[in-house]
């Protein structure tokens, strides 16, 4: 890479910090901030703020739910007859490298899930691991993982992700209040214990 004149007299004649605040002064977007040594991204360095006031008939909550009223987690890993290899090789995978409650093998539909599929639940903790290893290792399946609250109805169908493509889940039923309704937040109990440890 050449360097101007100009920075080759500044660099050379021990002003270097004159240079470095000349750059800093033409890029101020990619100035690193006072005790961070990591530079700052020019995307989004000048969002458009939002609209003020809301418009007409827009109503919002006045602060975010707290991410504790997550009690647990399940994942839905859903397959046909030409796809079961697939899944019985991620169940083995999952069985020998997480502690997780695992849930039965279903060749048809079962309450919600309208497909063959197995689950399994999660804590948590096992959120950082868990997904970004299902985005790696879902073998061409579909899974849905979903959050387990208070409100089923919108954990199943709203709060939900998905790996890989989707498919309908018939959770329409459920209640939005599993307390109200008489049932309780759903827990899980692990009956797995890893025998590997993960691939790194």
């Amino acid at each position: 890479m050449s360097v101007s004149p100009t920075k080759r007299a500044l660099l050379l004649g021990g002003g270097v910090a004159v240079a470095a605040a000349s750059v800093a002064a033409t890029a101020p977007e990619a100035a690193a901030q006072v005790g961070d040594e990591s530079p700052l991204s020019p995307w989004g360095a000048h969002p458009k703020p939002p609209p003020d006031p809301l418009p007409r008939g827009v109503e919002l909550p006045a602060s975010p739910r707290p991410w504790t009223e997550i009690s647990s987690y399940h994942a839905h890993i859903y397959f046909d007859e030409d796809t079961a290899y697939r899944a019985a090789r991620l169940r083995d995978w999952v069985i020998h490298r997480f502690r997780v409650e695992l849930g039965e093998w279903n060749e048809g539909p079962r309450g919600s899930h309208t497909t063959p599929s197995f689950y399994f639940g999660f804590s948590s903790d096992q959120v950082p691991t868990v997904i970004p290893w299902l985005m790696l290792n879902h073998l061409g399946l579909k899974i849905l993982i979903h959050p387990n609250t208070d409100d089923p109805y919108a954990d199943h169908l709203i709060n939900a992700l998905w790996i890989g493509d989707t498919q309908p889940v018939n959770a329409f039923r459920m209640p939005r209040s599993a307390t109200a309704a008489g049932g309780d937040i759903e827990r899980i109990y692990p009956n797995t214990r890893p025998t590997l440890p993960l691939e790194t």
